[in-house]
């Protein structure tokens, strides 16, 4: 009788005791809270790293479009440089980002002729690049694309469906792909020479 008495003492006062309440409540909400502050870091930077690039690629066509690049003679890697040294530091300028110039006589082609930048399994496929600044009164679309390497990775549909879905990622290896791209016709500037050819 006296255990069953103690035990109903013990109850009692385990119910009115309320000095662990705070610890638990924190231990209960600090998860969520810390996973929705790293989800709105992670959206702030990737929306920010979305206009950067968009920025780089209008400021670099500008050369092509007035024809400095074409009179310079530069190459793909010389106009990688070019769209790198307007992007932020965070945005790590190396094999992440891939440069796609075409050259096209009308804008119709251009609508038509741009291939995928993707694989099939959904990857980055560096040797879809072409580089082809044309020559003077030609179609040009500049293309960049570029490969985040996300911070935080959230769970997402894929990973209970098979399919993509709410994560932040868009590729299958759950990195995002952020692409910028402009199409204009080059001025009439003097040529250096015939044309080259676009196809």
């Amino acid at each position: 009788m006296r255990i069953l008495a103690g035990l109903r003492t013990l109850g009692a006062r385990f119910r009115r005791a309320t000095s662990g309440t705070t610890a638990i409540e924190f231990a209960m909400v600090i998860g969520p809270f810390l996973a929705l502050l790293f989800a709105i870091i992670e959206t702030s930077l990737i929306y920010f790293a979305e206009f950067t690039v968009d920025a780089a690629v209008q400021n670099a066509a500008r050369s092509i479009r007035t024809g400095t690049l074409q009179s310079g003679k530069y190459n793909a890697a010389q106009f990688k440089k070019i769209v790198c040294k307007d992007l932020p530091a965070f945005v790590t300028c190396d094999g992440s980002v891939m440069v796609d110039v075409r050259c096209f006589d009308t804008f119709a082609e251009a609508a038509a002729g741009m291939p995928n930048p993707l694989n099939g399994d959904g990857t980055i496929n560096p040797n879809s690049s072409k580089f082809q600044m044309g020559g003077p009164n030609q179609v040009v679309v500049v293309s960049v694309f570029y490969d985040w390497k996300l911070m935080a990775k959230f769970p997402g549909l894929g990973d209970f469906t098979g399919k993509m879905g709410l994560g932040m990622g868009n590729l299958p290896d759950g990195t995002r792909l952020i692409s910028a791209q402009t199409a204009f016709q080059t001025e009439a500037y003097a040529g250096t020479g015939v044309p080259p050819k676009c196809s």
